[in-house]
């Protein structure tokens, strides 16, 4: 049984930036304006992991979805894919992107599919994650928001 997450915003950039890297994740721009970053814990408040957004009008770029490794395999990672994704919807978004750098990804068995970069809106193309962060090798993920 997956437990109820806290989600709070990252306010520390040194922090958010040591949580990132440990997970290997870019953390060259997330003290950008526009992007927003939640820190998620049990009710008890045991860190569990980390997840952020890009707000893009209609379409949002899911960002860092990173989960402690003791709390893998327990639905962590979809709760905080789903949490995030409500915030989205909530500013209008109504398709959510991310990417990857693997063929594998735990968003495919949450309804994401892959999709070519031509698919996705200029918003997204745009930003720095498409435009230098990830290789023109990392695999871009699509699913609309409200399911």
């Amino acid at each position: 049984m997956t437990p109820a997450l806290v989600a709070t915003a990252v306010d520390d950039p040194a922090g958010l930036v040591g949580l990132l890297s440990e997970a290997g994740l870019p953390t060259e721009d997330v003290t950008e304006p526009g992007r927003v970053f939640l820190r998620y814990a049990t009710e008890g408040g045991e860190f569990v992991g980390i997840g952020g957004f890009e707000p893009l009008g209609p379409a949002v770029l899911l960002r860092s979805i990173a989960v402690v490794p003791a709390h893998r395999g327990h639905g962590i990672g979809r709760s905080i894919t789903a949490d995030l994704m409500g915030r989205a919807r909530q500013r209008g978004a109504a398709d959510a992107f991310a990417f990857t750098t693997e063929e594998r990804t735990f968003l495919a068995a949450l309804g994401f599919r892959r999709v070519e970069r031509a698919e996705a809106p200029d918003a997204v193309l745009a930003t720095r994650q498409a435009t230098g962060l990830c290789s023109a090798s990392a695999v871009l993920w699509r699913k609309e928001t409200g399911r």
